[in-house]
């Protein structure tokens, strides 16, 4: 249903609702605290639009907002209602509401109604118990200080004989993130995977709301470094649709080069690491070699081996020239028949086979209680891209359709992120052949409106991205929110490794790569 025949059918229902349209995409809907659930509801539904995400924004009080999305016909739903100290809980319609209402919980101290599952999930035992970071009365600068005062966190216990727990980490025996995996198992195989994350919690959103516009897209680019490009793509969209901008051709064709090379360069690493945890290491080996070769061209390119302050609000800020775009096409020729030969020697391998399929299997009905997205979405066919659903620069000419895979297994994930590497190296040679002259760097001063506000959303290699923008004071934002990727999707890791044996959790975890930093956010 369009946006527009949504609106008046709404109207219709529910003559109390406050409906308005912005920015094209985008239908707001207030609502009370008493009715927002059966809005929500109705929506799920009646009409299929999708659970995408909820956060809070807080001006004199608190106000909820729940992100949903009709994937069809790309646009946003936002439902909200204002409160002073309780959010009404949406985990018995929506399974992974409770991801972000225990977030809001920590942030800001607002209390869940009705929900199933209030355990602390940003705060640790080690934070100070009445401390809520992204309220506007936390000062800036201010640390959070350790007082263990936080409640002890509640894991599931075994029961019955035979059970035991391995607890895995924060601390890992690698140069990784911090995360805490507790497996329960009988025997050998895995009963249960409880995942605990959050251990570096950086204040990102605290941040935003203290950088000058100007100078945001630094910041952006470095809350996940493997997606540093399409974090900076996602604030140069938010910018230019307050701003309402319009990008040449050009430009957005350059911009689709530097997020496809990051596509290729993030998913080259993922296949890697698969062959691995299989104990496949010339392959591995390969693959990481290209990847290098990919991230010393984006450094001849843009200054960055991850396309850092490349992409910025209004253009893009690098002088691209013909050199460029030959050493483009010339480097990506070089790899593109060995990589081939390298993927089918995969393939071929019988042993390397016997590992990865019908692991880590993961079937749609899960995938979708989950809402996952991104490839391990796809892989549960679920046929949802964000460069298809919401398209952006030029992707509505050269993204034709959403590649998914049917059962979901280790196998799947590998041969999905293979396709979407041999996708890239299709776009940027037409995305490449759309620019005939030298891009001189083009960088228009952002000047943000008090109280405007919009959504924009991205493909990331790990998933949908979805930020929330909205102006505030001196030219700074009231209030940035990132729904990101990997804050839904750890999730599935959880059932994917069910029914397994321990020493297969590795081989599927890569297969997911998901990041730390995209919930220490």
């Amino acid at each position: 249903m369009e946006i527009e025949l949504l609106k008046e059918e709404l109207n219709i229902l529910n003559s109390k609702l406050e409906i308005q349209i912005k920015n094209n995409n985008e239908l707001y809907i207030n609502t009370t605290s008493n009715e927002v659930k059966a809005v929500v509801e109705l929506l799920l539904s009646k009409f299929k639009i999708t659970f995408v995400g909820q956060f809070c924004s807080q001006k004199q009080i608190f106000t909820i907002n729940i992100i949903l999305s009709n994937r069809s016909q790309g646009y946003f739903i936002i439902v909200r209602y204002d409160t002073t100290d309780e959010l009404v809980s949406l985990q018995d319609i929506t399974y992974q509401g409770h991801l972000f209402e225990r977030e809001i919980a920590d942030l800001y101290g607002i209390k869940i109604i009705g929900g199933k599952d209030t355990r602390n999930i940003v705060k640790h035992e080690v934070w100070q118990k009445d401390v809520f970071p992204l309220r506007k009365e936390y000062a800036f600068g201010s640390k959070i200080k350790p007082a263990n005062e936080a409640d002890e966190y509640q894991f599931k216990k075994v029961s019955g004989s035979g059970g035991y727990q391995i607890p895995v980490g924060p601390v890992h025996a690698g140069i990784i993130e911090p995360g805490h995996f507790r497996f329960s198992a009988i025997g050998e195989p895995i009963e249960n995977l409880e995942i605990r994350l959050m251990y570096k919690h950086k204040g990102i959103e605290k941040i935003c709301e203290n950088i000058d516009a100007n100078k945001l897209n630094l910041v952006f680019e470095r809350i996940a470094g493997e997606s540093s490009a399409a974090y900076a793509e996602c604030y140069a969209l938010l910018v230019e649709k307050l701003m309402k901008w319009e990008i040449s051709n050009e430009v957005k064709a350059l911009r689709v080069v530097l997020l496809e090379l990051e596509r290729i360069y993030n998913y080259l690493d993922d296949i890697a690491g698969i062959c691995v945890d299989v104990a496949y290491s010339y392959p591995a080996k390969r693959f990481n070699y290209f990847s290098e070769m990919i991230h010393q061209l984006c450094e001849r390119v843009t200054g960055s081996r991850f396309s850092r302050n490349a992409i910025v609000p209004g253009g893009i800020n690098i002088n691209f020239t013909s050199k460029h775009k030959d050493d483009i096409l010339h480097t990506l020729g070089s790899i593109e028949k060995r990589l081939n030969n390298i993927i089918q020697a995969t393939l071929s391998s019988v042993s390397f086979l016997d590992r990865i399929e019908s692991t880590g299997v993961l079937y749609n009905k899960t995938a979708t209680k989950l809402i996952l997205t991104g490839v391990v979405g796809r892989a549960s066919d679920i046929r949802y891209d964000v460069r298809k659903s919401f398209p952006y620069e030029i992707y509505k000419e050269i993204k034709t359709k959403a590649n998914a895979e049917l059962s979901g297994g280790v196998c799947e994930r590998y041969n999905l992120k293979i396709t979407e590497i041999k996708d890239a190296f299709e776009f940027i040679r037409k995305a490449l052949s759309l620019i005939q002259a030298d891009i001189p760097r083009t960088k228009k001063e952002v000047v943000i409106q008090e109280g405007n506000e919009a959504y924009a959303a991205v493909e990331t290699v790990k998933g949908e991205l979805v930020v929330y923008g909205q102006a505030g004071k001196n030219n700074m934002w009231n209030r940035i929110y990132f729904k990101t990727p990997s804050f839904t999707n750890w999730n599935g890791l959880t059932y994917a490794v069910s029914g397994e044996i321990v020493p297969d959790f590795p081989l599927c975890n890569k297969s997911f790569n998901m990041s730390y930093a995209e919930n220490d956010r």
